[in-house]
């Protein structure tokens, strides 16, 4: 599956920057493994951004190191020098596939998947069989953690007295996606009008769809409510934006309990964009066009996505000529009222 080129150009950008952290972490940390938290919180947002993009395979792997990022945190895997080099060695094969995001082909889907799979194996290898010094039980972990679903029967054992509850890590997880929404949401107040804060625009909702998928997968539906929301929302006012910033410090505020947490994310819900979400009414279409103002609002705007085409020079790409359709059509809606 392909995506549409700026999506894939502003992947490419935000990928090289996830992957130069993650190389820096671990250049700092060789013999005693990266810190931990940051490791995570740079391989999860590597994760998200490659799913974004829906090419094959691409995700899986990025995934794997996330996997194994968590495992580091949460000290279910073991570190030396040869899981260094391998999971050095994954980043750069991450990077040269990032690098082959704008041609991606079947090549790219299968080695994408064989350097999961051999990056994988390698990480089942060094399950902590040893009792850490601090904890007085063996931590025992379930080895399918680290490969993909294949439809297999899972080997799963649980731990009586894991070192991290479920409730701390879903804690310390859901303050890591915040902890990107939030950062994005202050990119935003800070960036111009224009192709630039298009590309911000559409860093914070992917932030924001991440942060849903983190919750998502820990059962937490008001959390995966409200983000998904605010990722659909126009975030056109500053009280949106406003309100975006101040759900994901809610999410990061580790003195909150967990009741707090969940009656404030309720109130959260309750409150954003004024009101709750109300039932759809069935309206006639012509007030879905745009008109006179908003036609010239939203031509503007197709102005900018094509001046980054006319920049890259793909005026004659499809997804172009789509946008001078429409740009056409709106210089007419704008004369009516």
């Amino acid at each position: 599956m392909t995506a549409p080129h700026a999506l894939i150009e502003f992947f490419q950008k935000e990928a090289a920057e996830y992957l130069d952290r993650l190389e820096q972490l671990l250049a700092t940390g060789e013999t005693q493994g990266p810190d931990a938290a940051a490791f995570l919180s740079s391989a999860r947002a590597l994760r998200g951004s490659a799913s974004m993009t829906r090419l094959d395979g691409l995700a899986d792997f990025a995934s794997t190191v996330e996997r194994i990022a968590a495992g580091w945190r949460d000290r279910e895997l073991r570190w030396d020098q040869r899981l260094h080099f391998a999971v050095r060695g994954a980043l750069a094969e991450l990077r040269s596939l990032v690098e082959r995001a704008g041609a991606w082909s079947e090549g790219e889907t299968r080695r994408s998947r064989t350097q999961s799979v051999a990056l994988a194996a390698v990480a089942a290898g060094y399950l902590a069989l040893a009792v850490p010094t601090d904890s007085p039980t063996m931590p025992i972990v379930p080895i399918a953690r680290f490969f993909p679903d294949d439809g297999l029967p899972n080997i799963v054992q649980r731990n009586a007295s894991p070192p991290i509850t479920l409730a701390q890590r879903f804690r310390q997880d859901i303050a890591g996606a915040a902890d990107g929404v939030a950062r994005e949401s202050a990119a935003l107040a800070t960036t111009p009008a224009g192709p630039a804060q298009l590309a911000v625009f559409d860093g914070l909702r992917r932030a924001l769809l991440g942060l849903a998928d983190v919750a998502e997968s820990y059962g937490a539906s008001s959390i995966t409510t409200l983000a998904t929301r605010m990722a659909r929302a126009p975030l056109a006012t500053a009280s949106e934006r406003a309100g975006v910033q101040g759900f994901a410090r809610l999410l990061m505020d580790r003195e909150l309990s967990d009741v707090q947490l969940a009656q404030q994310v309720k109130q959260a819900g309750l409150t954003w964009a004024g009101a709750s979400t109300p039932e759809p009414a069935i309206v006639p279409i012509e007030s879905l066009l745009y008109r006179g103002h908003s036609a010239v609002t939203r031509a503007r705007e197709v102005r900018d996505h094509l001046n980054v085409h006319r920049q890259r020079g793909t005026l004659g790409e499809p997804e172009a000529q789509e946008l001078f359709a429409e740009l056409s059509d709106l210089l007419d809606l704008a004369v009516t009222t």
